[in-house]
């Protein structure tokens, strides 16, 4: 986020109405005043040369301006800024003692510390003062409010707006009705006792105003016996952003406008440390300020910048936007005070964005910029309108329902990393979300989230359509992630590396239709709890079986009775597992079903007469199994088949032996008008081969190879005009029956 720089009209002098934006000071242009204390000693002394600031990458924190009013010049020569403030009533503290309290009078793992407030530019009797400009000092990561205050310039001191009860010392400081902390005698005071923790990191930051090259401020370490100044711990010297970051311990950055101080002192230079009771005093006040401490001024003003009236935001606006958010989602507070997060740089862009935004509008731009951040939005394939001023219901796949966020729609975009947990404020708004990609999508559009299903997304009760097949999911779905999903209709987490067994808590999506758990690493039984999806039309949880040294087995033991409460299902598609035990006979009322793929599992004894009612059913696959069964002359009924897979049931192997599909081909067969694959191959049929097979004039593919059939080749097979498949070997047809000369001749 870029920082701001606010131009206003800041009446400073009435003959010099200036705009201008910050310029780099001249270092000669700037004088100190240091002090402890003794107000009737002045040490003004002029510095060649500064030591390296040192100062911390710059957070993306947008300029603030605290609402002080600006006054008008007082006096900058004429006094030493002093260790201490009058006591608040009833006094506690005598002002002179404080830096010889116990520790200062600071809380425990505090330091007290002195802060200086300068103005660089003043004619022969005053100062300008700060105007609008403020100091800021806060905590990093609570952002806490340390200090907050300006010079002012009529009465040459510190005033300052707000203050942390714990940051400032007992009998410094006093808590007015209008909750503003103020000095009780400003006149005699422009430094001010703080105490830091010594653990935590601090920014310190100019904020808002005009002329901020005339703003210096810096921060000193004070010796509590002394009351002397024994290290200077930050400073920002104007010309820049005005922005340092610093701390007590080496575990925090210290940098200022991004120039990374490399040796802090331990104790300030010798030419700025006066002595306790300087020797030599100003005989009064100068009758003209030194040419040499003046800033070179702008001849022409420079035009103003058109901003918005509330541009110029301090603290108060910078807690009111955290605490909009906060209200919505108390949970995010770590997440906030972590800079590095997506919630973090959410804040950041949002709170630079934030005008004329209602409560709600911040929140779900706040919300979407999070979730940009959390998924790399930088690397998308297509992020068109995202971050920008663009109402947000026209980025890319965002699509909105009166306002609010309906959908996101980011099929392999590139997205990459994870969702934040703050999509959850959506839970009554948001009803699609599809993150998916495509089997085939390119690998460098895939999105990918090597991460557990995210548990946020089981708070979305209104959500109808989650989409994340292929995009890396891994661990097992939580036990209770479908408790609030009562609306779901389609689920597809299909090909990722999802593990552990089905969560009980599926009984709850009563809604759901679409069902892909497929292509993952899932094992154990399919619970009897499957029975409370009577909305589901397509369940997909083939392909869990892995023959590797992971030893998941995908799903076993035999199919539940209560998979026959499923009457609205149309395909049902267990592939590729470990399921055994005899088909169940309540697969007789899958009345709506037209897909039923069993292949390669371990489902043993009889094929059920009763899937001959499913009258709707096109496609039968029950290959690779471990049947011992004949064909039931009640599958005849099934018109609808398009194909009948049956082949390699036949096994004799490890000491375990089944006749496969055994006995004769039943006659039935011709009845299947529509069937165009006809696979029975690797079993133990026996018998000849039927003429009835000659009836289905749709017939593609006849595989019956590898059985115990006998011949001849019946000739009416010619009559299967869209025949391109035949195979018939390693069956007991005497050689002196040749194909028929008919079949020879099909296309």
């Amino acid at each position: 986020m870029v920082e701001q720089d606010v131009a206003e009209i800041d009446n400073i002098q009435s003959d010099d109405p200036v705009f201008k934006k910050s310029s780099q000071l001249l270092l000669e242009d700037t004088y100190f005043l240091y002090g402890h204390g003794d107000t009737t000693n002045t040490l003004n002394t002029a510095i060649p040369t500064l030591p390296s600031i040192e100062v911390f990458p710059q957070q993306q924190w947008p300029n603030h301006n605290a609402s002080v009013s600006p006054v008008q010049a007082a006096p900058t020569v004429t006094s030493n800024p002093v260790a201490v403030a009058p006591p608040v009533d009833p006094p506690t503290l005598s002002p002179s003692m404080t830096h010889q309290a116990a520790n200062g009078g600071c809380p425990p793992e505090h330091k007290l510390h002195r802060l200086w407030l300068y103005d660089s530019y003043g004619d022969a009797q005053h100062g300008d003062g700060w105007g609008t400009t403020t100091l800021q000092i806060r905590e990093q990561l609570s952002f806490d409010v340390i200090f907050e205050g300006t010079l002012d310039a009529e009465l040459g001191a510190i005033r300052y707006a707000a203050a942390n009860d714990a940051s400032m010392v007992d009998g410094h400081a006093k808590n007015h009705d209008d909750q503003r902390r103020r000095l009780e005698d400003t006149s005699e005071d422009n430094g001010v006792y703080i105490c830091l923790d010594e653990n935590a990191c601090y920014v310190g930051e100019i904020l808002g105003g005009t002329f901020t090259e005339e703003c210096s401020w810096e921060l000193t370490k004070v010796e509590l016996e002394t009351g002397n100044n024994v290290g200077l711990v930050a400073k920002g010297v104007g010309g820049g952003l005005g922005k340092c970051e610093f701390g007590l311990t080496d575990s925090c950055v210290h940098s200022c406008d991004g120039t990374v101080q490399t040796n802090q002192p331990t104790k300030t230079p010798t030419t700025l440390q006066p002595s306790k009771s300087p020797t030599i005093s100003p005989s009064g006040e100068p009758s003209e300020s030194p040419t040499r401490f003046k800033t070179k001024r702008p001849t022409m003003p420079l035009a103003p910048e058109v901003l918005p009236q509330d541009i110029l935001y301090g603290v108060d606006e910078l807690n009111r936007v955290k605490n909009i958010l906060l209200s919505a989602s108390p949970t995010s507070g770590p997440a906030l005070m972590d800079p590095s997060s997506p919630q973090s740089e959410g804040f950041a862009w949002i709170y630079n964005q934030r005008h004329d935004l209602s409560d709600e509008e911040l929140i779900q731009r706040w919300v979407l910029a999070s979730f940009y951040y959390g998924t790399n939005g930088d690397d998308w394939v297509v992020k068109d309108g995202w971050l920008t001023s663009q109402s947000e219901c026209s980025w890319y796949g965002v699509s909105c329902l009166n306002g609010a966020v309906s959908k996101l729609e980011l099929e392999q975009n590139r997205l990459a990393g994870f969702l934040v947990p703050e999509i959850a404020l959506w839970k009554k708004d948001l009803y699609v979300i599809s993150l998916g990609n495509d089997y085939d999508a390119p690998s460098e559009e895939k999105n990918t989230f090597v991460m557990p299903l995210p548990s946020v997304l089981g708070e979305l009760t209104y959500l109808k359509f989650l989409n994340l097949e292929h995009v890396g999911l891994v661990s097992s779905i939580p036990e209770g992630f479908f408790m609030n999903l009562s609306h779901l209709q389609s689920l597809y987490l299909n090909n990722n590396a999802i593990t552990g067994f089905l969560p009980r808590s599926i009984r709850h999506l009563s809604s759901i239709e679409v069902l892909w758990l497929g292509g993952n690493n899932m094992d154990g039984p399919i619970i009897s709890e499957i029975g409370h999806l009577t909305s589901l039309k397509d369940l997909s949880l083939e392909d869990n079986f892995r023959e590797d040294s992971s030893g998941n087995r995908g799903f076993v033991a035999a199919l539940p009775s209560e998979i026959g409460s499923l009457t609205n299902l149309e395909i049902l598609s267990l592939a590729d597992n470990a399921l055994s035990g005899q088909l169940p006979l309540q697969m007789g009322d899958l009345i709506s079903l037209r897909q039923l793929r069993l292949r390669n599992n371990f489902f043993e004894n009889q094929l059920p007469t009763v899937l001959g009612k499913l009258e709707l059913l096109e496609e039968l696959d029950i290959s690779h199994n471990w049947l011992s069964s004949t064909i039931p002359p009640e599958y005849g009924n099934m018109v609808s088949l398009t194909t009948l897979s049956l082949e390699s049931n036949y096994r004799d192997q490890n000491g375990y032996f089944t006749w496969g599909i055994n006995g004769e081909l039943p006659i039935e067969i011709g009845k299947l008008k529509n069937l165009q694959h006809l696979r029975i191959n690797d079993n133990y049929l026996t018998g000849t081969l039927i003429s009835e097979i000659g009836q289905l004039f749709l017939l593609e593919t006849l595989h019956l190879q590898n059985n115990f059939l006998q011949g001849p080749i019946p000739e009416v097979y010619s009559n299967c005009v869209m025949l391109k498949e035949v195979l018939l070997e390693d069956n007991s047809i005497d050689s002196q029956f040749g194909m028929p000369e008919g079949i020879c001749r099909l296309p």
